[in-house]
């Protein structure tokens, strides 16, 4: 036979897209493109396929995409088995996605979670030996020396993982609202060391305290 079928992206059981219907066909092609936003990476994306009805849907399969297995800012290609349990068929067929993950510019509170969920999942993949997470947020400076002339930013140090701070300029009083996440190693004594550091024109630096 043959269906008319469309997709559903859910998150948290909540509808965030649904796409247009293709009728009377078992290979359907969208090339749709969303972008979904998404709080927090520790759940599940799931796609769930229908075939459209007159009067209701068929559900034809589903299948889901674990978040934080994607990769930030990069295209994959994902070939997903769709899956019924009360279905009898053994095969439902695949649902093809390019999938791609990417932090959104803009509020420094609403983003600030996400980025540390984030930073956390990639680093998880790459290093399994750090046991914490220290998150610092850089709120401001007061009284900086000679702030009302150079521009200063901040080198944050925690063993071998250095942070450099934005450049404020002309103020003896910046405003950073910066945050940064270091990986914590119970087994080693770093310290955590805070340089300012001011930058004239000529490209030249120098450290005003630590």
């Amino acid at each position: 036979g043959t269906s008319d079928p469309y997709v559903k992206f859910k998150l948290n059981g909540k509808t965030l897209y649904k796409s247009k219907v293709v009728y009377k066909n078992l290979n359907p092609v969208w090339d749709e493109t969303v972008v979904l936003p998404i709080q927090t990476l520790d759940q599940n994306l799931w796609i769930k396929v229908y075939d459209r009805d007159l009067t209701s849907s068929d559900f034809m399969g589903s299948a889901s995409v674990t978040l934080t297995e994607l990769e930030l800012n990069r295209t994959t290609e994902q070939v997903l088995k769709l899956e019924d349990p009360n279905s009898l068929e053994d095969d439902m067929g695949v649902i093809v996605l390019n999938l791609s993950l990417a932090v959104k510019q803009g509020d420094f509170k609403r983003n600030s979670s996400f980025t540390r969920n984030l930073r956390l999942s990639e680093s998880l993949r790459k290093n399994q030996l750090w046991n914490g997470l220290v998150t610092i947020t850089l709120l401001e400076g007061k009284n900086m020396p000679r702030g009302g002339l150079a521009e200063i930013f901040i080198l944050l140090k925690l063993g071998d993982q250095r942070y450099k701070s934005k450049t404020l300029c002309k103020s003896a009083n910046p405003q950073w609202r910066e945050q940064f996440d270091f990986h914590y190693f119970s087994d080693r004594k770093d310290m955590l060391d805070i340089e300012v550091w001011r930058k004239d024109n000529k490209k030249h630096e120098e450290l005003l305290g630590r």
